[in-house]
């Protein structure tokens, strides 16, 4: 058995390798099980681990059809991160918050406590990209766009919207005034002095890294809020080591094996790297499965989907937001957000022509 490890140019070595249509026995497919790579992987809906998967797991992986590509051991889970302590202090009840409209008036409350409602920060584009399916793609939204998104042919005009939403964070005093210049860094070590409440977008990682820092803090996930009321609650849900194999592999039963191993011995490597498993835990649960139980028992029905920029967006999206989302933290101008809109436009339209050569 070889093992390769092809690091930052894992995505051009693959692509080169599709084409080709040359690939290893069993790949790590990254995200990309059912959107990139479904056609050279071979069906794993049979495999006795594939009833076990949770149903975050088969939110992002399983096929229209039933079929499953990848056994996902791990995932990431983006929700909103909770401050329990601070809610508390404000009064403020995060389970009952449904809508963004909920979220905001949650936000004054704990305004008017004297905490900052939202540790988001724009030095990032996924945390806030992740929640745009909320307005645009899941049931019951404001808008139904996902044909046009996946087609090319969308023009951004509904995304206005979002971000006339967002300008209410900014013109209500809802985020920290650095906002535009703070890291992760800077926002977990904030809600570890029990500063501000919610970061909207985040993985568990997050909760966790508080925790790290202040044991007596109290944190919890709850859903991407809907756009209004009686839609979807959602979280988006990535890959984390999630493993195909080769459609034409010469070695199937092997591989086949090998997965079987990896999902009985899944649990072990999962409490011990503090990840979140897809596969039933019999030992210790990670910080982050017990987050996600608990949002579980207060939103039974909560959606879970692929991370949205991953879904609907050609690849290369992921830093036009970031530039996109620094703007718009500079100048919510209705001349800003159509600067915004265009500059999304353009590049999303070049980046779709790309894919399809």
């Amino acid at each position: 058995m070889t093992l390769d490890e092809y690091g930052e140019d894992y995505e051009s070595t693959m692509k080169t390798r599709m084409a080709s249509n040359d690939l290893p026995d069993i790949f790590e497919t990254h995200g990309w099980s059912l959107i990139r790579y479904k056609e050279y992987l071979a069906d794993l809906s049979r495999e006795p681990w594939a009833s076990q998967l949770n149903k975050a797991a088969l939110g992002v992986i399983q096929d229209t059809d039933g079929k499953l590509y990848t056994l996902m051991t791990t995932g990431s889970c983006l929700g909103t991160a909770v401050n329990m302590n601070v809610c508390e202090k404000a009064g403020v009840d995060p389970w009952a918050i449904e809508t963004w409209e909920d979220f905001n008036a949650a936000c004054e409350k704990i305004k008017e406590a004297g905490f900052t409602p939202i540790a988001n920060y724009f030095t990032s584009a996924g945390a806030l990209a992740n929640a745009n399916g909320s307005w645009l793609s899941y049931e019951g939204a404001q808008f139904n766009d996902n044909e046009a998104m996946l087609n090319g042919t969308w023009d951004w005009a509904d995304f206005k919207t979002i971000l006339d939403y967002l300008q209410t964070w900014f013109d209500n005093g809802y985020l920290y005034a650095d906002c535009g210049t703070i890291k992760q860094a800077d926002a977990i070590e904030r809600c570890a002095r029990n500063e501000c409440a919610f970061i909207v977008g985040i993985g568990t990682s997050y909760q966790t890294a508080v925790t790290a820092q202040n044991p007596d803090v109290v944190m919890a996930m709850i859903p991407i809020c809907a756009s209004q009321k009686g839609g979807a609650r959602f979280c988006g849900i990535g890959e984390g080591a999630s493993f195909g194999i080769w459609k034409d592999t010469k070695e199937m039963d092997v591989c086949k094996a090998f997965l079987n191993y990896v999902s009985e011995n899944a649990d072990g490597i999962n409490s011990a790297a503090g990840e979140i498993s897809t596969l039933p835990c019999q030992t210790s649960k990670s910080y982050g499965m017990g987050l996600m139980e608990e949002m579980e028992s207060h939103y039974p029905n909560v959606f879970y989907d692929n991370l949205w920029d991953r879904k609907y967006m050609p690849s290369g999206m992921w830093g036009v937001f970031q530039v996109a989302a620094g703007m718009f933290c500079e100048d919510q101008s209705e001349e800003s957000k159509q600067e915004v809109i265009d500059y999304l436009r353009e590049n999303y339209t070049d980046l779709h022509e790309a894919s399809q050569e």
